[in-house]
């Protein structure tokens, strides 16, 4: 008897591998019928009506959403939610910002540019569809609404940061499908393992000044030399990690540069929106008084400072320098954000008007420090279109693929000049390990 129950059990489990290696083989052999079946599952799914999507892009490795649903009442919501899956077995909710507007539901994917959804950690051989879930009071069953692409903005290609010697390719899309013979639109994000191509890399780093530009000096050393000398050893100390890394100024360009031509085609803004990276660090030096010492890490605006004070911490804890004693544009200890006030919003107007061209849109959330500006695209307020005309134009300034940039002053040179000409190494490996933490 037990031999009998012992053959029978034998040959079911034969039964069943066989049955589902042949499923295997099936998918393998005919993957579209997987993804027939995915398309028809979100098509289910969708209402008529449709999000109205205003803004997409990537900052950073982090993707971003903005966007309405028109007459939407207040009372009747309980809860708003990004929604993503690949119409089969993968399916993840993120919370998403939002607020009633003279009826209109107003969404975005986060109050902080650099927390959206994170491309990196997204399944590689997936197609992943983007809804809206929106939940309404004493409703049993969720609404998912599909995008309407009212933005500026076209396809993205995103890869990811290195990572053990390879990258992924996420692209996001608008693609139109016909499901059982009626047409759907769906917003998408598909992911799968490639390489970085020549011109794409992962970490730009930025030395300030250069050229006829020297920055600050004192007893013959400049901030220029300062940088250069620690754009380098960061450069070396992140491509020992395997990441691949741009400078905006080498040995070989230095001499070229001025307090101008950033957004020239070889200008430093223009070098680092080529790469299509994903952080970028720009290194200067402060000047300031006899009081001031320390260092102190910009943060771009409408971000989360989880990278900076790392960084912070980092730098602290690796080398003598202290956290910068100013107080000005603080945000915790060794962290700031600097935005125009609005002294300085009504100066610009007013050169603007007398040069005679129309002021830029610039408000107490835009970024002060071009480096962290211009970089970061539509993310970051981007505004330089060449109607200034001692600027050229940068040609990223509506990109909707932004750098997350931060820009670290080393040190004051009246009082932390010897700190920094002897402890390169160490502040510059400090910096190094909150990226790589970061990047985990």
């Amino acid at each position: 008897m037990i031999k009998k129950l012992f053959k029978i059990v034998i040959i079911v489990l034969m039964l069943f591998g066989i049955v589902e290696g042949t499923i295997i083989t099936v998918k393998k052999l005919f993957p579209n019928i997987n993804l027939k079946r995915a398309e028809e599952n979100v098509a289910n799914m969708m209402q008529n009506n449709k999000a109205e999507l205003l803004e997409f892009y990537t900052y950073g490795r982090s993707f971003n959403i903005k966007g309405q649903i028109p007459r939407v009442s207040k009372d009747n919501i309980e809860s708003v939610k990004l929604y993503l899956t690949n119409g089969l077995d993968y399916e993840r909710v993120y919370n998403i910002e939002y607020s009633i507007n003279e009826n209109n539901l107003v969404f975005e994917t986060s109050e902080e540019i650099n927390n959206g959804i994170v491309l990196d950690k997204l399944e590689v051989g997936k197609e992943y569809y983007l809804l809206l879930r929106l939940k309404l009071n004493n409703s049993m069953n969720a609404r998912y609404f599909s995008f309407k692409n009212l933005s500026e903005n076209k396809d993205i290609t995103y890869y990811s940061m290195t990572k053990e010697n390879s990258n992924k390719i996420a692209k996001i899309e608008f693609v139109e499908k016909n499901v059982n013979k009626t047409n759907y639109t769906f917003f998408t994000i598909s992911v799968e393992n490639g390489e970085l191509p020549e011109e794409v890399y992962d970490i730009v780093i930025d030395a300030g000044h250069g050229g006829k530009d020297v920055g600050e000096n004192k007893d013959g050393h400049t901030e220029a030399d300062i940088t250069l000398d620690y754009a380098y050893e960061l450069k070396n100390k992140l491509e020992n990690e395997g990441y691949k890394v741009k400078l905006t100024r080498d040995n070989d360009n230095t001499n070229s540069y001025t307090s101008t031509n950033m957004y020239d085609e070889n200008g430093r803004i223009s070098i680092a929106c080529k790469t299509r990276a994903k952080l970028m660090i720009s290194l200067h030096v402060n000047n300031g008084t006899n009081t001031l010492s320390g260092f102190e890490i910009y943060c771009p605006p409408k971000s989360s400072f989880a990278l900076a004070k790392n960084m912070a911490s980092k730098i602290k804890e690796k080398s003598n320098i202290n956290y910068s004693n100013g107080n000005s544009y603080k945000k915790s200890d060794g962290v700031y954000l600097r935005n125009f006030n609005k002294k300085e919003i009504s100066e610009m107007s007013k050169t603007a008007e007398k040069s005679g061209y129309a002021p830029y849109t610039i408000t107490e959330n835009t970024a002060y420090f071009y480096t962290i500006r211009e970089v970061g695209g539509i993310a970051t307020g981007a505004y330089v279109d060449g109607r200034n005309k001692n600027y050229n134009k940068n040609e990223y300034y509506k990109s909707c693929q932004g750098i997350e940039c931060y820009q670290v002053e080393l040190g004051y040179i009246k009082t932390d000049l010897n700190i920094l000409l002897t402890e390169k190494e160490q502040i510059t490996q400090g910096i190094a390990d909150a990226i790589i933490e970061y990047y985990k």
